[in-house]
């Protein structure tokens, strides 16, 4: 059921914008980490904080922002996680010591929990459970531009400027997806919605379902196959061939741009095709693909192609069936729809991050525990597609 309100373009754009956030907050901080090393002379590891607590900070308040949703409302929820967003980057931007900046960071990563979980709670809200997954399939792809572009932005604005000047722009920008919050979307939880009480309660209540859990772990674990090859690879190509960040960086591209096709097919394909059929299609399409991983590593060696090209694979079935996957997991609740959105947003997070470092714990210099952890992700979001099409609610 929809809210009875008819979205303009302008409203999209907003749900874009708030998309942004995310990659805004991450990658676009990435070619400045040596500069931050050298302006705070510290360790490799110590800069390396500044990225990696803003992405757990992210990881743990998708959960809050989805439940705090269903309770208080989308857009007063999504407003002060916008700006915890923007008061974040301003603190980075003033920072005097690396302290003062990881704690900027994680308050800049906890605000920009917040816009991919509400975005897509606000279309199903919006767009109702017929068209949402379609919206989502477009939203993600919007959200693949971020890692695309911010890299290079944040790398521009590094070289002219300083590091600092990073978070000018975020915090800028902060300020313009608040005001086109504040004039573009209207508040979408339908006032008849009567959560459980308590933040989690929502959570305890999906946990318990099995068609739900099936729908949060296979967005997760079709993740974390492509996390765990695309990280897993650059590593084996600069040790094995050589390969300069340059020459990785260029082959890289294969991972997007698998998954902008795969978004922009499932949005194109969805009116004429079920939740379950995509899910389990994308599932089967990363089965397969796993399979020719470790069969072009095992029979042609280690190659820029073995590689990188069937990651165009892996990303094409996730960009497929995740905006499903999604749509599936907000439909076994209505009520619910945020709870769900974050579970599933958490999901995408933890299971890449658990299995990346499981792959680097098994590392022993060959493709191996790559193409195994990769296998066993991908046959592992195929059965959890096949458990949400069997269970009943």
């Amino acid at each position: 059921m929809t809210m009875p309100f008819q979205p303009r373009w302008y409203f999209f754009i907003a749900l874009v914008s708030i998309t942004f956030i995310g990659p805004l907050s991450i990658h676009l901080f990435i070619p400045a980490m040596p500069t931050v090393k050298e302006d705070f002379g510290v360790s490799t590891g110590m800069a390396q904080l500044t990225l990696s607590l803003a992405m757990f900070s992210m990881a743990f308040f998708t959960v809050a922002y989805g439940g705090l949703s269903d309770r208080f409302g989308r857009k007063r929820v999504l407003l002060s996680g916008l700006v915890l967003f923007t008061c974040g980057a301003a603190s980075c931007m003033a920072a005097a010591n690396l302290p003062m900046l990881l704690a900027g960071r994680i308050l800049q990563g906890a605000g920009a929990g917040c816009g991919v979980v509400l975005a897509r709670a606000i279309a199903r809200d919006v767009y109702g459970q017929d068209r949402v997954a379609q919206v989502i399939a477009y939203l993600t792809a919007a959200y693949v531009l971020g890692p695309m572009v911010a890299p290079a932005i944040g790398g521009q604005l590094t070289a002219v400027f300083s590091w600092r000047a990073l978070f000018v722009f975020a915090s800028a920008v902060g300020l313009v997806v608040i005001l086109a919050v504040i004039f573009g979307v209207p508040e979408t939880r339908a006032r008849s919605a009567a959560p459980p009480h308590g933040v989690f309660a929502g959570y305890r209540s999906l946990l318990r379902r099995p068609r739900f859990v099936g729908f949060m772990l296979q967005p997760g674990l079709m993740s974390a196959a492509f996390y765990t090859q695309a990280t897993a690879a650059s590593f084996l190509a600069a040790e094995h061939l050589g390969a300069d960040a340059s020459e990785i960086g260029l082959w890289f591209f294969a991972f997007p741009v698998g998954f902008m096709a795969g978004s922009f097919i499932s949005g194109w394909i969805g009116a004429n095709r079920s939740i379950e059929f995509m899910t389990i299609l994308g599932g089967v399409i990363g089965v397969a693909n796993g399979a020719l991983l470790a069969g072009w590593l095992y029979f042609g060696g280690v190659s820029m192609a073995a590689l990188y090209i069937p990651g165009m694979f892996v990303s094409l079935a996730q960009g497929l069936s995740m905006p499903y996957a999604q749509a599936g997991a907000m439909a076994v609740d209505t009520q619910l729809a945020g709870s769900a959105s974050g579970a599933v947003v958490f999901s995408q997070f933890f299971w890449p991050a658990a299995l990346q470092q499981l792959t680097g714990m098994l590392s022993d210099g060959t493709w191996v525990p790559m193409a195994t952890v990769h296998f066993a992700a991908v046959t592992g979001a195929l059965l959890a597609a096949w458990m949400a099409v069997r269970a009943k609610g």
